[in-house]
């Protein structure tokens, strides 16, 4: 048996102590605010982001050099006999294509995955595929089962549809309107993409009209079912119990990593659910 490593990036909300608890590996992305760069769970954390986008100042992610990438391939590849590379989605980032041709120098030894998915879920998706291959699943069919299979839809509710102008989300006429009349939106996360699934006036509208969306798929059960949050557990949790109720499946509850989070916005809460990966092997 092959042992192999899965490597994802930050964009997973991944922290230092998932990686030993889901047997992943992780390299960090970068996160720059006003012009100074910081390295994502190195030299900060969604507490002082929060901290630090409360005060108005501007976030934004970079990509993992190529450089740093190859040099972390070396480095698993002198204790692993390949690496499955499973990036934030294709749709978010060009962090995917960035590895995907850095991956052809190694002769199939690191594959790469478009997964489609962010946050908590690629995270989790990660260690689904480890395990996978921990039990003899060859890497390419584990591939295949990911790209073709993986389903990831959610709402996003942001609390503040500034830091969406501000991140080049929404134009900044948008933002003024959606302001001026009140306009809450929900965001849809499908196919590894963010839209407008619609607007609203109020949050609690907004969340009653998400659960109704997220909730009407069959299957529930070949599905893992989450709440991700920023400083905000009493309501993640409040709406943890209402998605309980309506698809009779265990809900998820956590934080968003500083890496989506500096898009996102503080306070932005999210729902959804994400297909497991191992259904297609019952």
């Amino acid at each position: 048996m092959k042992n192999i490593a899965v490597l994802t990036d930050s964009g997973s909300d991944a922290k230092k102590t998932d990686e030993k608890e889901l047997g992943i590996q992780v390299v960090r992305m970068p996160i720059v605010v006003d012009d100074k760069e910081y390295i994502d769970e190195e030299t900060i954390d969604s507490d002082k982001l929060f901290k630090l986008m409360n005060q108005k100042k501007l976030a934004k992610t970079a990509q993992v050099s190529q450089g740093i990438l190859k040099n972390k391939y070396d480095e698993l590849l002198r204790d692993y006999d390949a690496v499955l590379h499973i990036p934030l989605s294709s749709g978010l980032s060009g962090q995917y294509e960035s590895a995907f041709q850095l991956a052809k120098l190694y002769k199939g030894k690191v594959v790469v995955v478009d997964a489609k998915s962010a946050c908590f879920p690629l995270a989790i998706l990660a260690h689904d595929a480890k395990r996978l291959l921990d039990q003899g699943v060859d890497i390419n069919e584990v591939k295949e089962m990911i790209e073709h299979n993986m389903n990831l839809e959610a709402i996003i509710i942001p609390y503040d549809i500034n830091y969406l102008k501000m991140g080049g989300r929404i134009s900044k006429a948008a933002a003024s309107l959606a302001n001026l009349l009140k306009i809450v939106p929900l965001l849809e996360v499908k196919d590894g993409m963010i839209d407008v699934y619609d607007k609203v006036r109020t949050e609690k509208r907004a969340i009653q009209k998400g659960l109704e969306y997220v909730s009407s798929i069959d299957h529930k059960e070949d599905y893992y079912w989450m709440v991700i949050h920023d400083h905000r557990r009493e309501d993640a949790e409040a709406i943890a119990k209402e998605l309980e109720a309506l698809v009779h499946e265990e809900v998820l509850i956590e934080e968003f990593g500083p890496v989506i989070l500096s898009h996102a916005g503080p306070r932005t809460i999210a729902f959804g659910y994400f297909k497991k990966l191992d259904t297609d092997l019952r």
